[in-house]
């Protein structure tokens, strides 16, 4: 999928570029047994790397990481180099559904927010070969805490391209894939709003006094402002979800 220049220059200069926090990747990192000694982790999409900077904090193997926008990759670079991280953080330019990589080659699977791209279940059955017999996969998903969600937010979401599930369904996804299922755990609100939606909303003013007499630039923000309204309003209703997998 082509994006426009300026979708990638609102979110080069975000601390993420979707929602996340610390604290919930290393929660979910300690639902996980332990991993050997020199692990080979693969980080997929993963942006400007938060999330791979925290994995490298949270073991001593060695991570792969991926996106297929290079400007993400080199400040993910820049970064590691910064915290010394350079030996153990490798950057790789690919597609999530073409990945450059032998079968049985990582110990662990991660990905935040980044599968809806390609499709959960889809996702799955794409990247399981490349996990060891008994390796991990972990990923985080939207989808519907409670039922009934209100008509303009499902409205908002199908016009967003994408129909969440209920975590229930999500969960027989993975049944289906024929990956084992460990642990869930549901992101935070602050991982949405704090880490978010708040530096988001301001990078949207900036870019509306340089950017925003162009239509096409204008209608984009309005997009995101909109997306920031949606989870105000209707935040008890969907939200992420991690799903922690074994490879049987």
């Amino acid at each position: 999928m082509s994006l426009p220049p300026f979708f990638y220059q609102v979110f080069e200069s975000l601390p993420r570029q979707g929602p996340g926090c610390t604290e919930a990747t290393r929660h979910v990192f300690s639902l996980l047994p332990k991993l050997p000694d020199g692990a080979r982790i693969l980080d997929i999409g993963c942006g400007s790397g938060t999330q791979t900077r925290d994995l490298a904090a949270l073991t001593s193997g060695t991570i792969t990481a991926v996106d297929n926008h290079q400007p993400f990759l080199d400040m993910l670079n820049a970064r590691a180099k910064e915290a010394g991280l350079q030996g153990r953080i490798q950057t790789v330019n690919a597609s999530m559904d073409a990945l450059p990589f032998d079968k049985g080659s990582f110990d662990l699977i991660w990905s935040e927010g980044a599968i809806f791209i390609v499709g959960f279940e889809q996702g799955l059955t794409l990247w399981k070969p490349f996990l060891k017999k008994g390796g991990y996969m972990v990923v985080s998903d939207a989808d519907w805490f409670e039922p009934n969600p209100p008509k303009e937010l499902a409205q908002w979401w199908e016009s967003e391209g994408y129909v969440p599930v209920p975590e229930e369904e999500m969960k027989e996804r993975v049944r289906r894939t024929g990956l084992r299922l460990v642990a869930t755990y549901r992101l935070p609100e602050s991982g949405w709003w704090d880490n978010y939606h708040v530096p988001m909303l301001a990078r949207i003013v900036e870019l509306r006094k340089t950017h925003g007499q162009d239509p096409g630039n204008a209608a984009l923000l309005d997009s995101f402002e909109h997306e920031a309204d949606m989870f105000r309003k209707y935040k008890r209703y969907y939200g992420y979800t991690f799903f922690v997998m074994q490879n049987p």
